[in-house]
């Protein structure tokens, strides 16, 4: 017999206290490198690297801000950078949204020849890296005339030809096990009013969606900001970087040392976390659709 803890009244399994427990320690393990970047930020250079670390920030009258000052001041353009990701990300996002919304009521709801095939083929491809078709692909954007550009990275992406592609393909799933919970007399009935397929989707079917679609455009957005392969590969001029390759370029021309690159981390995970933390309802209630019918 499983024995019944009772705190404040409350009748608690010694399972959920350990499940609890364990979701805490998971948490803090997470929460930690966190934490360390932004102690390190606030502190000089040897104190940042000292041995402990000291993964608390300093009392808030010992805090160093000389090197957030640098990235406000305009020495180093790391909100070039920023818009640059701001800019690619939002791009990638609306694209891939777009096009996941269509393709997985494409896949839920119509009949064509080799429907099943197309989407095997296509989840086949969630497992195949972007190492594999970034020679191919940087030689079509190449033929393209648009290497060094944002275009070199947004049009690729968009249709989740390459990283974040798993996003595009993922998006294409979630969207289609999203609509193949609408129960089918939700379209007969518009069929019934002389709704046409494109009717359908856009006045009674998208608008269901968008739960589903938020948590989609977080999750893309998500893996387009913090997406480095590709924009390391495709752009080479500074003021054209996104964030993650911005900030590993501000040790070596800038010269400022690692603590400004400890302060621009700190800066470059507000914007997405800001954006997670917004839209998390939306991520689990998708989640659920996702999982419900298969």
């Amino acid at each position: 017999m499983t024995k019944i803890i009772r705190i404040k009244g409350k009748r608690i399994r010694p399972g959920q206290i350990l499940l609890a427990i364990g979701m805490i320690l998971v948490a803090v393990i997470m929460i930690a490198p966190f934490l360390w970047v932004f102690s390190a930020s606030l502190r000089t250079f040897s104190d940042a690297t000292a041995l402990p670390p000291k993964w608390l920030p300093p009392a808030l009258g010992e805090w160093n801000m000389k090197y957030f000052d640098k990235l406000f001041s305009g020495q180093i353009p790391f909100f070039t950078f920023m818009r640059n990701s701001l800019k690619i990300s939002a791009i990638i996002t609306a694209g891939m949204v777009c096009h996941g919304a269509l393709a997985g009521y494409a896949y839920a709801r119509l009949s064509f020849k080799g429907k099943n095939m197309m989407f095997g083929l296509m989840l086949v491809g969630m497992m195949v890296p972007v190492q594999v078709t970034i020679v191919p692909l940087f030689k079509i954007m190449n033929l393209l005339g648009v290497i060094n550009t944002a275009t070199a990275v947004t049009l690729p992406s968009v249709f989740g030809a390459m990283c974040p592609g798993f996003a595009g393909a993922f998006g294409i799933f979630m969207m289609r096990q999203f609509f193949m919970t609408v129960p089918a007399e939700m379209e007969e009935a518009a069929t019934i009013d002389g709704a046409g397929i494109i009717r359908t989707f856009f006045a009674i079917m998208l608008p269901m969606a968008k739960s589903t679609l938020a948590s989609l455009a977080i999750i893309v957005f998500t893996f387009a900001w913090n997406d480095y392969f590709t924009t390391f590969i495709m752009i080479n001029s500074t003021e054209k970087l996104t964030l993650p390759v911005g900030i590993l370029s501000i040790k070596q021309p800038f010269s400022t040392g690692d603590n400004v690159v400890f302060a621009a981390v700190c800066l470059a995970v507000l914007p997405v976390l800001f954006v997670f933390i917004l839209g998390q309802k939306w991520i689990v209630q998708s989640m659920t659709h996702v999982g419900v019918k298969g």
